[in-house]
């Protein structure tokens, strides 16, 4: 058991020190896997324990000695009773983990509940789950902007209500006050888990099911063509820079918070519009991965807008808490 321990706790330490610094080359859902895995594992140390008590039992019932039973009688019992213990505290984390994983709280759905719940198929038999939401008193024949909210790995699944939860753009948005204020089109795909929006050279993306649902939306509705934009946090900001590095001239501004562009695509930005956000503090997404992207962006002639927090780390509020970048968003027009 010792043995078990010794491991499962290297490994523990080990994959901490993985994610704090992995310079944003492991994602999300590989963390998830291992950590996973150390679950599994961990479970196993009880095996030494039911062991000791089979090889005991059968010595007790083996030997001459009529004492003998009494004298590992008490170790026996205890060593049942611990691995019983455990068994059932094992059971327990996994029906909770469960339980979270497919339980959907009320106030989730009540964030999702203004959004219409929809999917696209493609060609191919792909399906992309997503939420949308129409203009406040929608007029079909007038153009409005459409914004493309990707969630961060809060929002994997496909339930179709985390990717509003976990969606910064899709909960300020979709406030009644921002409703009125800013009349748009809120497009919120939902990404499978162990995909991606793009960003990741080791995770398969969903990137041409987004772009298809785009041009099946704008044939639909009413869709400005020239006022789209799209933003994200955390896996959301990694896509927001891939969807305006690898199809130039679609989007009229992006607003990356907490993601890591691709340095080599920022000729492909000139033309949009980039207002990105990132905490000095982030140790899940290196602030360098703002910077880099930033930098080459100023030195390729464009003149993007980036704050940065001295403390933040790696949540949105840096972003949410920001005036004026809503205003900022929607006087955002392709030419």
């Amino acid at each position: 058991m010792g043995i078990f321990k010794l491991i499962n706790v290297g490994f523990s330490l080990y994959l901490m020190i993985l994610s704090l610094y992995s310079q944003s080359q492991l994602p999300g859902s590989t963390i998830i896997r291992l950590s996973q895995w150390l679950t599994l594992a961990s479970s196993l140390e009880v095996a030494p324990l039911i062991l000791l008590f089979y090889t005991q039992l059968r010595e007790s019932q083996s030997t001459a000695d009529s004492s003998s039973p009494y004298k590992f009688s008490g170790l026996l019992s205890g060593l049942g009773l611990i691995a019983f213990l455990m068994l059932i505290v094992f059971g327990i984390k996994l029906e909770t983990q469960s339980y979270w994983r497919t339980h959907i709280s009320g106030s989730t759905k009540a964030l999702a509940q203004p959004f219409e719940n929809r999917s696209f198929i493609n060609s191919q038999g792909d399906t992309l789950r997503y939420r949308l939401l129409k203009p406040l008193n929608y007029i079909p024949d007038k153009q409005y902007p459409m914004v493309v909210c990707l969630h961060g790995a809060g929002g994997w699944g496909r339930d179709n209500y985390r990717n509003i939860e976990g969606d910064l753009f899709a909960r300020m948005l979709s406030k009644p006050e921002n409703r009125e204020k800013y009349p748009a089109f809120l497009f919120v795909p939902q990404c499978p888990p162990n995909y991606s929006w793009g960003g990741f050279s080791n995770l398969p993306t969903v990137d041409t099911l987004v772009f298809e649902t785009i041009t099946t939306l704008k044939k639909e509705f009413s869709i400005d063509e020239n006022r789209l934009y799209v933003a994200g946090h955390s896996l959301g900001g990694y896509g927001t820079w891939s969807f305006i590095g690898r199809h130039p001239h679609t989007f009229a501004a992006a607003i990356p918070v907490a993601g890591a562009g691709d340095a080599a695509l920022a000729e492909n930005m000139q033309d949009v519009a980039i207002w990105a956000f990132h905490g000095a503090n982030d140790i899940h997404v290196p602030v360098s991965g703002s910077r880099q992207v930033i930098e080459s962006l100023r030195k390729a002639g464009a003149d993007p807008r980036y704050t940065e927090s001295p403390d933040g780390g790696h949540g949105w509020k840096i972003a949410e808490d920001t005036p004026g970048v809503l205003d900022w968003l929607f006087t955002q027009k392709r030419e």
